[in-house]
């Protein structure tokens, strides 16, 4: 088994479900909440960001600041084609988006709503931002 192999089980390990606040526009923040294992709150004073973020520079940086490396993509893109560990920007209908964390084949992890395993096809993924441990 490879050393990111390794890394990626023991990242993986690591991610708790946090639930995203309760009416708010806070998903960025929570995604990386649950990443780090930092609070919703002390992510959103260190990004001195309370409302909406973006995958570039937000939390990318955010990650990276943190000791990830990362790797951006834009989509459109299948679920199937997103590698595990990563931050997706799931597009709704009206084009405002929403971010998730694709955990594993089985596995993402919503703030908004708890794990889910499939999606509605009316939600794409315009990018997603792959994580892994330095």
């Amino acid at each position: 088994m490879s050393n990111y192999s390794l890394e990626q089980k023991e990242v993986n390990r690591k991610i708790q479900f946090i639930p995203q606040p309760f009416r708010s526009v806070q998903c960025g923040q929570t995604c990386l909440a649950m990443i780090v294992g930092k609070t919703v709150e002390e992510v959103c004073n260190s990004l001195g960001r309370i409302y909406y973020t973006n995958l570039n520079p937000d939390l990318k940086s955010f990650l990276q600041d943190n000791g990830y490396r990362t790797l951006m993509a834009t989509g459109p893109f299948e679920i199937s084609e997103v590698p595990s560990h990563s931050i997706m920007r799931m597009e709704k209908p009206d084009t405002s988006g929403h971010f998730v964390i694709k955990i594993d084949e089985k596995k993402v992890f919503d703030p908004a709503v708890g794990v889910v395993s499939e999606y509605l096809n009316h939600y794409k993924i315009s990018h997603y931002l792959s994580f892994w441990k330095d």
